[in-house]
């Protein structure tokens, strides 16, 4: 199980661009916020854009980062950007940039307590301070924990008492919940608050439990209508889960047979030069005793062509698929 390992930081702006040729008349805090927000109290940081709102943004993003709570690459096809403060003063959101840029930053998270303090106007260039208060974070902190530890744990008691494979994906959705939340007091030097091994230990428990269980589950995969790209995945997926694949070449009176029909539906795409086509997958599960059940699953993306439209969805799907898979052969 992946846990977030944090450093608790202040994040001071670099001195890039514009600036190292600010006059002398700008606020300090611009280039030295730690003079004005203690680091021992707040976690700050600085943006600029050319904008109030791009202002903030920005600086949410640097503060974001400096929490590593969750930063992925993503293409983008237009600009898309927003930031949130709700009424208890916590700030979540995204940072999606043009899709020229083609490999761009997203960024998110959630920081608890984050406000912004300053803003500049220098020019053609605004400026804002964000600032999150350790202090008032730790409450809260503590309510979360509190909540969260014990969602989780009547969830894994649940499971404990009867398997199902949406109780076990609704246990691992709690979890990662905590991991986060864990995540947030590291970055804020308080993780003895979170105290994230136990339940770590009981969800490995857990899972090494229901891969012993799914191990007398064995699988035929195989495409009997259009892309076999998919098999692929679909039988990682199935692995990963702990299932038994069987060849499909060399029958086994045991196994399962998943027939997988795929239909490919071109979409219109308004952006020159790229592709976009939705993807239509349908399952039929032949048990041993020859009752058949059907599951299915469908996702659009846009790519540059069909090849990176293929690559992009294939993951997405085959895991949906999978997941509804084993809840279905769980239910029989």
């Amino acid at each position: 199980m992946f846990l977030i390992s944090l450093s608790a930081c202040s994040s001071s702006p670099s001195v890039k661009g514009d600036r190292a040729e600010l006059s002398g008349s700008a606020p300090a805090w611009i280039l030295k916020p730690e003079a004005s927000y203690s680091p021992d109290r707040y976690l700050v940081s600085v943006g600029s854009g050319s904008n109030r709102e791009a202002a903030i943004e920005d600086a949410k993003k640097s503060m974001a980062e400096s929490f590593v709570v969750k930063v992925q690459s993503v293409t983008q096809s237009q600009a898309n950007s927003n930031f949130n403060q709700s009424t208890n003063g916590s700030a979540s959101g995204d940072s999606k940039q043009d899709f020229q840029k083609n490999i761009t930053l997203n960024t998110e998270t959630y920081l608890r307590g984050a406000e912004v303090k300053e803003v500049s106007n220098q020019g053609n260039t605004v400026y804002a301070l964000l600032a999150l208060d350790k202090l008032s974070a730790r409450s809260g902190l503590l309510m979360d924990s509190q909540r969260i530890k014990s969602e989780l744990e009547n969830r894994l008691n649940s499971l404990e008492e009867k398997y199902t494979q949406a109780k076990l994906d609704s246990a691992k959705e709690k979890f990662a919940e905590y991991e986060t939340l864990f995540g947030e007091a590291s970055a804020l030097g308080m993780s003895a608050l979170v105290d994230v091994a136990p339940l770590e230990a009981r969800m490995n428990r857990v899972e090494a439990a229901v891969r012993n269980k799914n191990q007398k589950l064995g699988f035929y995969v195989k495409t009997i209508e259009g892309e076999t790209f998919f098999e692929r995945d679909i039988e990682s997926c199935i692995n990963d889960r702990g299932g038994t694949l069987y060849d499909i070449s060399k029958p086994d009176e045991k196994a399962n047979r998943v027939e997988i029909s795929v239909i490919e539906r071109p979409q219109a795409q308004r952006i020159e030069g790229w592709t976009k086509i939705r993807f239509d997958l349908t399952a039929a599960i032949v048990q041993t005793d020859g009752k058949k059940y059907r599951i299915q699953t469908t996702q659009t993306e846009t790519g540059r062509d069909r090849n990176a439209v293929l690559e992009s969805v294939s993951d997405k799907i085959s895991k949906d698929l999978c997941k509804q898979l084993f809840n279905r052969i769980n239910e029989m």
